[in-house]
């Protein structure tokens, strides 16, 4: 069984549940509905920022764990017409002005007493019996402003449930948030750009028709209805398709204005909710409550005088009943003048400081109310504030899935927009695509008539290699053989022929390379010049590697360097380049740079052996402190020494705290033989305390009990141990002197 801590976010209440890791959620909530009043349905349980659901156990969460806290928030609360919470009274019993005397302790009569002549033995009895009311008033007053003060505690300790509380609904709001916030940057990023695209296509349209009116096209392909590029569109339809992307343009465009400052409410809203502090009830609060602690001291303190007080006039009373008659009176006299004043005392001073300790605490707990009820409504309207938001959120998540698809239909109607831009460049590709084919089908008959040439010589070449073995061996063969063999057979001719160009493409490209030819011809003027320039520059550039390579392998790399950037100066001024210059400056710069590193070299190089010794000397060192046994507060790597305890345990021998022992898992590996030292080093160090044992009460696996704690070493309660998982060392030469 484990302890599932449940904090209720609307008063701060809190609940202990006994369950196990099987135990569903839904036996949870429904265990919670009849606790603390929260329907099953309005039921929203919150634990690592993680929502609970009903079906899952409680093991899907790590539950249940006494180190983490699960919070019930109450749906119905959220909801905006919810109505503000119920103020908490608090009624604390009225203090009777003279409260009824219990029984004397002593029952034994003093009938004496009231013979006597003395005075002051008379009035003995009425001493005690005022002591003894002035301690029972006393200690009504001191029950009424304890529970009132308990009650002042109470409330802070919910108001501190409450904030943390809040700060799980604030991380839960800020997730969601989170995710609508990258939403937003991605449609804005692409509606940003698409939004440049398509403005500039509806500005150019106008202008690019007017291109498009004035380039004719080639007469081959003019007709009655086709003159310009422009006559490729249907002017009329396109425009109409202007004027609705225009209008769906600046439609589309003030709805996304409307979602940024929805956006832009939902973010201000957000850090708004966010700068709140719930600690200003709180600070307020803690405070007041540690200031009037005093006063329960003093109340303490006062009770304990008055109890001693009764005390003392009843061990008087006693002994004057055993004396009957004292026949030495001055001895009860000496006592009995002592009570007159403590009376005073306690009527003109530690009753007065009673009553007044309790009426400031009673303010107190009407301060720590109002700012309860404050904490309780501030909670109320903060997580409205978080539903409305988280609202808002959602539906600004389905506005984004929805914009989202607006925005890819309207960048599909700007598609038909394209293709007015899309005309020219077309128009110019086919043209250059006409003159790429003629250029490559003359490639191509060329290549051709070559091959027609080639196969005529490799036929001519291969009909006499057969008429020289006819010749040879028709001698020795019947012709009638030779024939039957295929060996008069002839070399058929091979004929390559090539269709023109059809007449329009060629009349096509005659007539238009008139377009391409200017720019053709300063296209190849501006590439000749670049590669005079390259060629200039290269040759420039081997002579100027060959040099830096004999820098390279020269002895003194810095110097050479130098004596280059000298050398560059009379060629710079020859050739008046700048490039040259720079390329100098940065020369020296490198042979500044290579004559400091080899200098550092040089120095290191000297230190080697300097450094070399310091580094044997510090692993020493290093090894000679991992080699020492610990005596102070063990950590882990150190090397710790256990002796076997009369109870059986193997417990450090440690100055600074004696509570360290070696845990089961490493005394297993020990044989049946145990010694009586153990020394190991230290692995695992886990911090514990012995809590008291805890009672079962009931069957039902989920109660309101606590569960019990193990002490397997007999320690006091409280008391805080150490539970050291150590890798046992065989017997070396350990130092065995204390580390400082």
């Amino acid at each position: 069984m484990g302890k599932l801590v449940v904090r209720i976010v609307e008063n701060g209440h809190s609940y202990k549940i006994n369950c196990d890791e099987h135990t569903p959620v839904e036996s949870v909530q429904k265990l919670l509905e009849s606790i603390s009043g929260i329907p099953f349905k309005d039921q929203l349980l919150f634990c690592f920022g993680s929502k609970l659901e009903s079906h899952s156990p409680l093991s899907a969460y790590k539950l249940p764990s006494e180190q983490e806290e699960v919070f019930l928030f109450n749906k119905s609360r959220m909801r905006i017409n919810s109505p503000p919470p119920t103020p908490e009274k608090f009624k604390i019993a009225v203090i009777p002005v003279n409260p009824p005397l219990s029984p004397p302790s002593s029952s034994v009569p003093h009938p004496n007493l009231d013979d006597t002549s003395d005075p002051a033995l008379k009035a003995l009895p009425s001493y005690e019996t005022q002591f003894r009311n002035h301690l029972q008033s006393g200690s009504a007053i001191y029950r009424r402003t304890l529970a009132m003060f308990e009650i002042c505690e109470r409330l802070l300790r919910e108001q501190e449930v409450q904030e943390r509380a809040l700060d799980v609904a604030k991380g839960n709001l800020d997730h969601f948030y989170e995710m609508v916030c990258q939403n937003y940057t991605e449609f804005m990023k692409c509606y940003s750009q698409q939004d440049c695209s398509h403005r500039k296509f509806l500005a150019d349209f106008g202008r690019e028709k007017e291109k498009l009116r004035s380039i004719k096209i080639m007469p081959l392909l003019q007709n009655a209805n086709r003159k310009c590029l422009l006559d490729f569109v249907d002017e009329e339809n396109l425009q109409k398709v202007w004027e609705e992307c225009s209008s769906s343009h600046e439609r589309f465009e003030k709805k996304v204005l409307e979602l940024k400052t929805e956006f832009g409410d939902l973010n201000s809203q957000v850090q708004d909710l966010f700068s709140c502090k719930t600690s200003k009830f709180i600070k307020d609060v803690e405070l007041s409550v540690k200031e009037h602690r005093r006063f329960m001291d003093e109340q303490k303190s006062i009770m304990q005088a008055l109890s001693e007080d009764v005390n003392t006039v009843k061990k008087l009373l006693e002994d004057c009943l055993s004396r009957q008659v004292s026949p030495s009176p001055i001895l009860p006299h000496n006592a009995f003048s002592a009570l007159g004043p403590t009376y005073n005392t306690h009527e003109k001073d530690y009753l007065p400081k009673m009553r007044a300790c309790d009426s400031a605490i009673s303010t107190l707990l009407d301060f720590c109310t109002d700012k309860k009820n404050e904490s309780n409504l501030y909670v109320h309207n903060y997580m409205q504030k978080i539903a409305r938001m988280q609202y808002t959120i959602k539906d600004l998540r389905y506005k984004f899935s929805v914009f989202s698809e607006a925005l890819k239909h309207q960048n599909e109607q700007f598609h038909q927009l394209k293709v007015l831009h899309g005309v020219g460049p077309a128009y110019m590709a086919c043209i250059a695509e006409v003159e790429r084919r003629k250029t490559a089908t003359n490639i191509y008959m060329e290549n051709a008539e070559k091959l027609s040439e080639k196969l005529a010589r490799e036929r001519d070449f291969e009909i006499r290699r057969r008429d020289e073995f006819v010749k040879v061996h028709s001698t020795f063969i019947p012709p009638d053989i030779l024939a039957a063999m295929g060996l008069y057979d002839s070399l058929n001719p091979c004929y390559v022929n090539v269709a023109p160009l059809p007449g329009g493409s060629t009349t096509l490209a005659v007539t238009d390379t008139t377009i391409l030819q200017n720019d053709a011809e300063t296209k190849i003027e501006a590439l000749i010049n670049e590669v005079s320039k390259f060629e200039r520059e290269s040759e420039i550039n081997r002579n100027l590697l060959d040099r830096l390579r004999s820098c390279a392998t020269s002895a003194d790399f810095a110097d050479s360097l130098r004596v280059l950037a000298q050398s560059l100066v009379s060629s710079a001024e020859e050739s008046n380049e700048d490039s040259t210059f720079e390329l100098r400056e940065c020369i020296e710069i490198i042979a500044d740079k290579v004559g400091a590193l080899s200098r550092q070299c040089a120095d290191l190089e000297e230190n080697r052996e300097l450094v070399n010794t310091l580094c044997t000397k510090n692993q020493l060192e290093n090894q000679a402190n991992k080699e020492r046994i610990s005596f102070n507060q063990l950590q882990v790597d150190e090397i710790a020494a256990f002796l076997l305890n009369a109870s059986g345990h193997y417990q450090a021998i440690n100055r600074d705290c004696p509570y360290y022992y070696l845990s089961p898992d490493s005394v297993s590996l020990l044989s049946d033989n145990r010694p009586s030292y153990i020394i190991g080093q230290v692995v695992h160090i886990e911090r514990r305390t012995v809590e008291p044992p805890m009672s079962e009460t009931g069957t039902s696996r989920l109660t309101l009990s606590q569960e019990s704690t193990p002490n397997p070493y007999g320690l006091p309660i409280g008391c805080e141990y150490f539970v050291v998982t150590a890798a046992i060392l065989p017997d070396t030469n350990v130092d065995y002197s204390p580390r400082s």
